[in-house]
């Protein structure tokens, strides 16, 4: 009968059954290995998602913040009633951090009542705003209306308060004999009328530091 060989030395048959077990274990390390890579990634690419949002909107407020001109975001939250903006437009040239030049704003509003009323209301709003009025250097005069000069911090502002010119054309001549009659039970509609605004006010806003003195509007 044949025995272990020399050296105590396992049957061919065993060894193999040991490689087989072996081979077994590895190929589960490995595998449990790729699992675990796996979840890393997975759990990795979840915390950066997350991070990316959490930080998307303080991003937005920041961008948003820079495009914003702070100064027509200060003009945006004056106090005015109603009546006194029925709708403004605004203008800028230069740049914000005053290179080259420094930025030149300016908004005209529209108001539905007469300059001297309108006067005092933007008078009032500016005042609460931390405006105040400029009692020193140059304040362009205008022939119609009335101007006044105003300062906060670093800028100053000239405003233009005046009557609009509003040119309304004539009415069409029309034919008696040739306008339709409505039918029974249809109301005509109305013939459109322009509106012309009581005021207008334009402000102009200049660094203190590259003031150019010229009239608001000129």
């Amino acid at each position: 009968m044949g025995g272990p060989g020399p050296g105590g030395a396992k049957p061919i048959g065993a060894l193999s059954a040991d490689a087989l077990v072996t081979t077994g274990m590895i190929k589960r390390a490995e595998i449990r290995k790729h699992l675990r890579i796996q979840q890393q990634l997975k759990v990795g690419t979840l915390v950066l998602v997350a991070i990316l949002l959490l930080a998307a909107y303080p991003v937005y407020l920041f961008t948003a913040a820079v495009a914003q001109d702070p100064v027509f975001g200060d003009l945006d939250g004056l106090d005015l009633p109603g009546w006194a903006d029925i709708q403004h437009e605004d203008v800028a040239s230069g740049s914000r951090w005053c290179i080259d030049q420094c930025r030149v704003r300016q908004r005209t509003f529209a108001s539905e009542r007469k300059p001297e009323e309108t006067n005092q209301a933007f008078a009032t709003a500016l005042r609460d705003a931390g405006w105040r009025p400029r009692t020193s250097g140059y304040c362009p005069q205008v022939a119609e209306g009335v101007a006044s000069c105003w300062q906060r911090d670093e800028y100053v502002m000239d405003m233009w308060i005046r009557a609009p010119i509003c040119d309304v054309p004539p009415p069409r001549p029309s034919i008696t004999a040739a306008a339709p009659t409505p039918e029974p039970g249809v109301t005509p509609l109305a013939s459109p009328t322009a509106v012309c605004p009581g005021a207008l006010i334009t402000m102009g806003v200049f660094n203190s530091i590259d003031y150019q003195q010229q009239p608001v509007g000129g």
